[in-house]
């Protein structure tokens, strides 16, 4: 969800070339599964209280190289979310989009609560309607059970390549690989947006994942959450994952990695990259991650789950893309070229991407139709951890690249209004410094306005309200006013809602930050 990307959050930069990918070392943790095995001590209680409304999602999958797939069977125990009966329950089909060529995902098999049901296929076969044989109340539940197979477009760009199967080294990619439970908003149903080639696709409810995953000896994989058993047998590993609260479940799979790992408060941080990576960088960038959330635990709240991956992988026109649990960096462009000639960049994109694990994934929201949410979030969020961390001469050197540059370039080109859904007609330059930069620079321009103590406290605020839910514009903006008894409307809407940015504001905004 956020992700979303969820993860959901992307920052853009021309493809680069592919570079071997992470495998992951595993412990053996016997015993009977615990379902909040992914899940930090001081999280615990709401999590436990997050369990009476969430659903639980069970997958045992394998991969086969052979013919370039992962199927097998998913269970959902779909809660019903809201205050009314519901008759349907919707799921993205993400690997049948146009972008992934080849790719695709076939369900059979589909039950619920034991009776066989016909589902329909709808948005391009991208959206699967599950009937439900009675209307389910608020809060009860419905066992849906199905088979898929999964083909995984080999060497696919769609959707910055976070689904794909890399023949020039052998490594999965899977983001968005099974059916994903669809949102319902509580005001306008079940959320099914078209897809797009761009943006972050996915937009899913928090839930329970327990994964078992089937795969050859020789293929590791890094996944979201935690291992809670592996057995080998006969040249084949099987792992089971558990997960969640997680708005989904993101592996990488591959041969060739070098782990590097750190304790954050309670958080396993761990660095998968290609063995040949210089050592200083790996050590930079998982100092920088580790840095980083330490720095968002004390602001916002303590990110709430055991472990977070970080993993090399050569995506397509992004630096970084943050899924629950699982960051994406690309290998040859971030941790390669930024690693050797701009360590400041790579510390922006790394903390950015860390704070998409409040801002997309622990706070959800419709990533597509409200880019600039999270987007802008994490970028401010990433430029203040700079300004604390390696003070205001290199934060304010990363501003002007990353945000007040492209707002600048908005201009230039005639403004946008930042609070606009992604479509796949739009520009993605004009999208990009709408969210990054005008977007980033509406946030600056309340925190100038309120103050630092009452945005961190909004922030905050926000954090803990809707913490494994979802969080509208309005809920935002509800927050800045209640910490700092102002109305925004007016600041609101014309740094979101209108086309009236100033070149003096943009160099108002910008001159003026500070902590």
């Amino acid at each position: 969800m956020l992700l979303a990307m969820l993860m959901q959050g992307a920052l853009t930069l021309p493809a680069a070339h592919p570079e071997s990918v992470a495998a992951r070392e595993t412990a053996t943790v016997p015993g009977v599964v615990d379902p909040f095995a992914d899940v930090v001590p001081s999280a615990l209680a709401s999590a436990e209280r997050a369990a009476n409304e969430l659903s639980a999602i069970r997958l045992n999958v394998a991969f086969d190289p052979a013919l370039g797939t992962i199927g097998g069977e998913m269970s959902v125990t779909w809660r019903n979310p809201v205050n009314i009966p519901l008759r349907n329950v919707w799921f993205r089909l993400f690997p049948n989009a146009f972008y992934y060529g080849e790719g695709s995902l076939v369900v059979a098999d589909l039950t619920v609560d034991g009776t066989s049901v016909t589902p329909e296929l709808a948005l391009d076969d991208t959206a699967l309607r599950v009937p439900l044989p009675a209307p389910v109340p608020p809060g009860e539940s419905a066992e849906i059970v199905l088979a898929f197979t999964t083909t995984v477009p080999a060497d696919s760009t769609g959707s910055y390549g976070i689904f794909n199967r890399d023949t020039r080294n052998g490594s999965w990619v899977l983001a968005d690989w099974y059916p994903v439970l669809a949102v319902y908003e509580e005001e306008s149903g079940w959320a099914l947006p078209e897809a797009t080639s761009f943006g972050d696709p996915t937009y899913a409810p928090s839930a329970f994942y327990d994964v078992q995953v089937t795969a050859p000896g020789d293929l590791e994989v890094v996944g979201t959450g935690v291992i809670a058993a592996e057995t080998k047998e006969n040249g084949i590993i099987t792992r089971d994952f558990v997960a969640g609260p997680a708005r989904d479940f993101v592996m990488v799979a591959d041969d060739n990695v070098a782990p590097l790992r750190l304790d954050v408060e309670g958080t396993l941080l761990t660095l998968w990259t290609a063995p040949d990576l210089d050592p200083a960088i790996s050590e930079q960038t998982l100092d920088v991650a580790a840095d980083a959330l330490r720095y968002y635990n004390d602001r916002f709240g303590a990110y709430p789950a055991r472990e977070v991956d970080l993993v090399q992988v050569d995506p397509s026109g992004a630096l970084g893309i943050a899924w629950a649990g699982l960051l994406y960096l690309d290998g040859p462009a971030l941790l390669a070229t930024y690693g050797e000639q701009d360590p400041e960049g790579l510390a922006t994109v790394v903390a950015h991407e860390v704070a998409h694990l409040w801002w997309g994934i622990l706070v959800g929201g419709d990533s597509n139709k409200h880019p600039f949410i999270q987007e802008g979030l994490a970028t401010v969020s990433s430029i203040l951890y700079l300004d604390e961390t390696l003070g205001p001469e290199v934060a304010g050197a990363e501003l002007d690249a990353w945000v007040t540059g492209p707002a600048f370039d908005l201009l230039a080109a005639g403004d946008a209004v930042v609070d606009t859904p992604v479509a796949e007609e739009m520009d993605a330059n004009i999208w990009s410094a709408a969210a990054y930069g005008k977007g980033s620079l509406g946030f600056l321009a309340i925190r100038q306005e309120i103050g630092a103590d009452a945005f961190e406290a909004a922030l905050h605020d926000v954090v803990t309200r809707y913490a494994w839910g979802e969080m509208t514009p309005d809920q935002l903006r509800d927050a800045f006013e209640r910490a700092s008894g102002q109305d925004l409307d007016a600041l609101w809407s014309h740094w979101f809602n209108e086309t009236a940015m100033t070149r003096e504001e943009i160099e108002e905004v910008a001159g003026s930050f500070e902590t």
